[in-house]
């Protein structure tokens, strides 16, 4: 079978860990029965221990909530355990939940207003579902640990029978199912909270024994929990309706063809799901490479939601790659959708990154895949600032230019005039109306800076309308100052080699958003990029490559879109197909 429609069949697979027993009907157990392994505490001192077939959990004085978490991080899943809580304590089981080693900011819009809630380093924070053995009897409600609070308690007529459905000092089981921005509970068959909430897709499991404070009556006072059981359903809806989450365009004729270049989306800002089909559509039609473009897929309806950062199916699209092209933002994609990324760097094969590709990850510091964390400074020193700085040669550092206010001109570095990634480029043919981002200088090891980014002064008035923000190709006045004294290199190519693999290359743009490629300046210089990151440097033309666009391009605005957009816009993969 051909690998690209074997990659439409895919439903997903799961990878079991010794401390996840799998079972016959799809769940596996998250406690192996014999020691905490794959667990790890966090928050307050309060004790664990096992027991038989169960997990103890036994409260101190004078310490905060404590947490016994899984190491690995799930986004949509079904967990079903059964617990047993002394009627002095108070406790929960968190999902979706995560810890930092850096302050993190939230932000929840209420109408047109926003708040900014702020998190503590190592502070315990996520979706929480209450174990409530008082009078009020809230348990199976879902309470935002560490942030905003009861999201859905269980005051009201409509919760009555979920609320007597509790059973003190006996055994009680949760049915818990995530799907998307969808949380739904159940207590001993009894349907209990109905939330719909998107602030976090994916996180840990955690075993909450709460903070009793210097109650001496509730010191030693236990909760057991058993049976904790999770079937993964992160790849559930990796087809919809037969179709794969992805698009495969087979290229034409030209110099590519029989190369495959894997395009990874899922940014929030920069409408990289615009400009990825429009860029591998280019490289498919005009000169023969076979493309692959990948989207951040919400797993509930099966749609492109860029603010959904823990789902990107196909990623094994990458096992028979010639060139894996990513711009990302802050994800924390799940083991299975990772590890094809980390065999593929591992094996050294090319890498281009595209602008906020320089902080692809967010992995919180007890992930599996922590060290490919924009901010990671951790014992694998090699990683240090995560996948951005160690293969593409910076993370994210700063906005150099005014961001919607100040474009960016490009201009050939000293000594790449004659780099075969920009025949056809001249001094000013490449501009955006992203801005200039910052890096360190001077760029790590054999980097080679190919193009400067002068930050631009518009000649016209802001314009919050247009997708341009008023800023014209015909912009070509300098600010003036330190912003372009240096410029900062906004195209670049180095060397990488990630620990235990082999040697690659990498080429970084930090232009590149799906404005940006109604520029052929831009296009020309992505489209050179991929003629040399896989070996055809020699078949770029003196004058450039063809980089006419492929059908109605008209893309949109780079900003935030928050709140319910993305389920209202209902963005389907089958727009980017080609007829």
């Amino acid at each position: 079978m051909n690998k690209h429609c074997a990659l439409a069949l895919l439903g997903g697979f799961l990878l079991l860990s010794s401390t996840a027993l799998a079972e016959g009907d799809g769940f596996v157990s998250l406690f192996n029965g014999k020691n905490l392994d794959g667990w790890v505490q966090h928050g307050g001192t309060a004790k664990y221990h096992i027991e038989g077939d169960e997990i103890v959990g036994t409260s101190v004085p004078k310490t905060g909530n404590s947490f016994l978490c899984t190491e690995k991080h799930y986004s949509d899943f079904l967990l079903e355990v059964d617990y047993k809580v002394d009627p002095l304590l108070n406790s929960g089981i968190q999902i979706r939940s995560n810890v930092y080693d850096e302050p993190q900011e939230y932000v929840v819009k209420n109408g047109d207003q926003e708040k900014v809630i702020k998190v503590s380093p190592g502070r315990v924070h996520g979706y929480q579902v209450e174990i409530d053995p008082s009078d009020r009897a809230w348990s199976a409600g879902i309470y935002d640990e560490g942030r905003r609070g009861w999201l859905n308690n269980l005051a009201g007529d409509e919760h009555k029978e979920a609320r007597a459905a509790f059973k003190q000092n006996e055994w009680n089981h949760y049915r818990i199912e995530a799907r998307g921005d969808h949380i739904q509970t159940w207590i001993n068959g009894v349907p209990a909270a109905n939330l719909h909430d998107d602030m976090t897709p994916a996180g840990f499991i955690a075993l909450q024994v709460h903070g009793i404070g210097g109650d001496e009556k509730k010191v030693g006072k236990q909760i057991r929990w058993k049976n904790i059981r999770l079937k993964d359903l992160s790849q559930d809806t990796a087809a919809i309706d037969g179709k794969a989450p992805w698009v495969h365009y087979v290229g034409k004729e030209g110099p590519g063809k029989g190369k495959h270049i894997v395009f990874i989306s899922g940014d929030e800002e920069y409408r990289s799901e615009e400009a990825l089909p429009q860029l591998a559509k280019i490289l498919s039609q005009r000169h023969g490479f076979d493309c692959t473009v990948l989207f951040a897929i919400n797993p509930e309806t099966g749609l492109i939601d860029p603010n959904y950062g823990s789902n990107i199916p196909g990623t094994e699209a990458l096992d028979d790659a010639d060139l894996m092209v990513i711009f990302t933002r802050f994800r924390n994609l799940p083991d299975q959708q990772m590890q094809p990324i980390d065999d593929y760097l591992k094996a050294g094969k090319p890498v281009i990154g595209i602008r906020t590709a320089t902080h692809a990850f967010n992995v919180p510091r007890d992930g599996t895949w922590a060290h490919y964390g924009n901010s990671y400074h951790g014992d694998k020193d090699a990683w240090t600032e995560g996948f951005g700085q160690l293969v593409l040669g910076e993370n994210w550092v700063s906005h150099h230019g005014h961001h919607r206010h100040e474009s960016t001109l490009g201009f050939i570095a000293d000594g790449a005039e004659s780099h075969p990634i920009l025949r056809g480029i001249g001094d000013g043919d490449i501009w955006g109306p992203t801005d200039v981002y910052g890096v360190k200088l001077p760029l790590p090891g054999d980097s080679k800076p190919l193009v400067l980014g002068q930050v631009t002064k518009r000649d016209g008035d802001y314009n919050d309308k247009d997708p341009l923000f008023g800023m014209k190709p015909t912009d070509r006045t300098p600010i003036e100052g330190a912003k372009n004294d240096p410029m900062m290199p906004v195209v670049w190519t180095k060397s990488y080699q990630v620990p235990g693999g082999q040697e690659g290359h990498a080429m970084t743009s930090t232009i590149g958003s799906s404005t940006d490629l109604l520029n052929e300046g831009v296009r020309r210089v992505l489209v050179n990029g991929c003629y040399g990151l896989t070996g055809l440097a020699s078949e770029i033309p003196e004058d450039g490559t063809n980089v006419d666009l492929v059908g109605d391009f008209q893309p949109t605005a780079f900003e935030f879109r928050k709140g319910d957009y993305w389920s209202k816009r209902k963005m389907s993969v089958d727009e980017h197909r080609l007829d």
